[in-house]
């Protein structure tokens, strides 16, 4: 009964890791494409040559370019491959809290790490999305970590991993470099109050990692020095600041789950403030710097926009997140049985909400199945197919054969061809009529389909 009791926790903790990693396997059957998704897709697409220029141009840096860009050349141009790439680091995170968080703070920490992070309502769009999210929560949260063990330990492989990982999260993300900022921030002080004979390791590892920026520099500089006014990113208003924890924390389905979890998370504070108060334990300790890791990177990001233009926006605390689960699991570890079953039944029952609207997303939301269904049955080999949103020309890229797509504006209906395939979508240019008249063209609607979240009716334009 005692090796069965001793084998509980292990088992649920491992368990979680293959049941969320299987979840997010089971939503990658699809082939839609999010705006952004087409933009990795397309970069992907180049040379290595051309992705780092291509990242350069953009406003990201180029870390997990590279690594999407290894699956391409081993699978080729297959969405499903990118897909596994994107939960590859999600699921590594889980790993990396089964066994070096495990290691380190306890079975229950690592436990209740898991349910946090992987039922909060934004993580599981974002663990399967085409994107260098997952990526950058992997790196931000193995260098929180080794931060901590740095400073507990002062060993020369710990600074060398919180360096190494800081550095990968700062070439993943811009937000993940500045919660590295504030995790190296914090460490200093840290030292500088406890253990200052670490103070030159962590010398050197601040400096090893200014080196290995060095060669990213000119670009950063030139990327945040270029956003101008006018980017897309909304203005600072409260209500923006609101959607920050309304993106975090709550549900489409069941709406004011965010005021549940920010309750969790102030009675959480709330005791991890006591427990410092009194015991000045040093895991209470490091759990309140670990909330403050993704405080501080959401505060940076606001400050950095009042002052000069939106450049922060929701989802880019989603790297630090790994560290305020962090936060979550050991101010929590010790409550009482019946607090921790109650808030874990909370979580799963988050989480369940949580896959069914992924689901939904991934699924159901849009009209791919069936514009895929269409073209499958009737795009043939001289066909064109041509459309009127040419902000959406780039996503186009990823269903149709570019040489065999074209704006409207740009295409010429005097050319050859067998069928015109007009993705027409409403309130954007349209075929003159002049031209369809001089060309003897006739033209039959074919149904209401759809790319992404545009709608659009398909056209079919033929000679008579």
């Amino acid at each position: 009964m005692k090796n069965l009791k001793d084998k509980f926790m292990p088992i649920c903790i491992w368990g979680l890791v293959a049941f969320f990693t299987g979840l997010y396997i089971s939503l990658l059957f699809n082939h839609n494409i999010w705006t952004d998704e087409a933009f990795t897709l397309q970069l992907l697409r180049g040379s290595i040559k051309d992705i780092i220029i291509g990242t350069a141009a953009d406003v990201h840096p180029p870390l997990y370019y590279l690594y999407a860009k290894i699956f391409e050349v081993l699978f080729g141009e297959a969405l499903f491959a990118q897909k596994i790439a994107a939960i590859i680091p999600m699921t590594a995170t889980l790993i990396f809290a089964a066994t070096v968080i495990r290691k380190h703070f306890g079975d229950m920490a690592s436990l209740l790490f898991i349910l946090f992070l992987t039922c909060i309502p934004c993580s599981m769009e974002f663990a399967v999305q085409v994107r260098m999210y997952s990526l950058a929560l992997l790196c931000v949260t193995v260098c929180g970590v080794y931060a901590y063990l740095a400073f507990k330990n002062g060993e020369v492989k710990e600074f060398v991993i919180f360096a190494l990982s800081g550095t990968a999260a700062a070439y993943t993300h811009y937000f993940a470099f500045v919660s590295v900022i504030v995790i190296t921030g914090l460490l200093f002080l840290a030292i500088v109050i406890r253990q200052r004979d670490r103070l030159i390791k962590w010398t050197l590892s601040a400096v090893g990692m200014i080196v290995l920026y060095i060669p990213w520099m000119p670009f950063f500089i030139k990327q945040v020095t270029s956003v101008e006014q006018g980017y897309w990113i909304p203005e600072i208003t409260p209500d923006v600041i609101w959607s920050y924890f309304t993106w975090t924390f709550d549900l489409e389905l069941v709406p004011g789950m965010v005021f549940v979890f920010l309750i969790i998370l102030k009675g959480a504070s709330t005791y991890n403030t006591i427990k410092i108060a009194s015991d000045k334990e040093e895991f209470e300790i490091y759990a309140l710097v670990c909330m403050l890791v993704p405080t501080l990177t959401v505060i940076l990001g606001v400050v950095m926009s009042w002052l000069k233009t939106p450049i922060y926006r929701d989802q880019y605390v989603f790297p630090a997140l790994g560290l305020l689960a962090l936060f979550f699991g050991l101010s929590m570890r010790n409550a009482k049985k019946s607090i921790l079953i109650v808030i874990s039944a909370f979580l799963l029952f988050v989480g369940a909400v949580q896959y069914k609207e992924c689901f939904r997303q991934e699924y159901r939301s849009t009209y791919v199945p069936e514009t895929e269904a269409f073209f499958e049955a009737n795009l043939q080999e001289e066909d064109y197919v041509i459309y009127n949103w040419e902000t959406f020309g780039f996503i186009y890229e990823c269903y149709f054969p570019k040489e065999r797509l074209e704006y409207v504006e740009r295409f010429d209906f005097s050319k050859e061809f067998n069928t015109v395939w007009f993705l027409h979508t409403a309130g954007m240019p349209e075929i003159d009529e002049t031209v369809l008249a001089a060309n003897g063209l006739q033209v039959e609607v074919m149904g209401h389909f759809g790319i992404e979240h545009n709608e659009f009716d398909i056209y079919k334009v033929y000679r008579q």
